[in-house]
């Protein structure tokens, strides 16, 4: 699975490079009072590039509640499941039939 996901992300950073490449004109940009003129494929690479960094920057919050979670599992699993966390995760290791 991570292998696939590397070999789609480097497919689509190519066709990323070869789209801005395809274009060698310039563009007008303007952000409020400021106004510069700058090559396309310069622009459409920045903009790839912070794109992956928005998406990258967006997953952070799940990961950390992720590694939260499974650091509370690894100690009940070490204590021997005597304890129970708040967010209902202790109901996984108790017994069903009593």
């Amino acid at each position: 699975m991570r292998t696939s996901f590397l070999i789609l992300s480097l497919i689509i950073a190519i066709l990323a490079v070869i789209f801005a490449l395809s274009n060698p004109g310039y563009v007008t940009l303007r952000f409020g009072p400021y106004q510069t003129e700058q090559s396309t494929a310069l622009v459409v690479l920045v903009s790839f590039a912070l794109g992956v960094l928005v998406g990258i920057l967006a997953t952070i919050p799940g990961r950390i509640k992720r590694a939260r979670e499974l650091r509370q599992l690894r100690k009940q699993l070490t204590t021997g499941g005597e304890t129970t966390s708040s967010s209902g995760l202790g109901s996984m290791t108790e017994n069903p039939y009593g």
